[in-house]
């Protein structure tokens, strides 16, 4: 099993390190799943159909990072379209 092998193990260990300093230096990962479409945080790299009334992300294809107000790097995300 791949997950239970020590080089994942210690990759585990040094990523969450990693996790660590970058919010120690305020930078922090932007909200995706569940949340309303907003292009100033987020980029849609893909549209469903969806029923509700608003556009709402239904996937996170790659995290987005932003340090205050200022976007470091916009999120890749799928989003579900509202009815027209």
């Amino acid at each position: 099993d791949l997950a239970s092998h020590n080089y994942v193990k210690g990759i585990q260990v040094l990523a969450k390190k990693f996790e660590n300093l970058l919010t120690s230096l305020g930078v922090k990962r932007i909200k995706t799943v569940g949340q309303h479409f907003n292009p100033h945080l987020h980029e849609a790299v893909h549209m469903e159909d969806g029923d509700g009334k608003h556009e709402v992300i239904s996937e996170e294809l790659q995290a987005g990072y932003k340090i205050g107000d200022e976007v470091v790097r916009p999120a890749m995300v799928k989003v579900k379209r509202g009815k027209k």
